[in-house]
């Protein structure tokens, strides 16, 4: 079925439809955002907050990114020993 078909066919139920109750349930489902639609409207609004910052001059250059990936990396590390390190006898 096309969507156009099933919009029709949505559209002769809700006409037919009297009853609050339904009207209401069909209302709710349809005001339900899917996860594609919530995603989309993340990545705008994260898109329009870094071009307002961006034209606020409150961006980093390429410069100091990389001087404080480099910094990041350079920086020492703790490493977790897996097991505690013990004594051995020779044999």
């Amino acid at each position: 079925m096309t969507t156009a078909a099933l919009k029709k066919k949505i559209k002769s139920l809700v006409d037919k439809t009297t009853s609050e109750k339904k009207l209401n349930e069909a209302y709710k489902l349809l005001l339900i955002e899917t996860k594609a639609e919530a995603l989309a409207r993340l990545m705008q609004a994260t898109t329009a907050q870094s071009e307002r910052e961006v034209a606020a001059g409150l961006g980093q250059n390429w410069a100091e990114v990389r001087e404080e990936m480099r910094a990041l990396i350079r920086k020492p590390r703790r490493i977790a020993a897996s097991r505690k390190a013990t004594a051995r006898k020779g044999k």
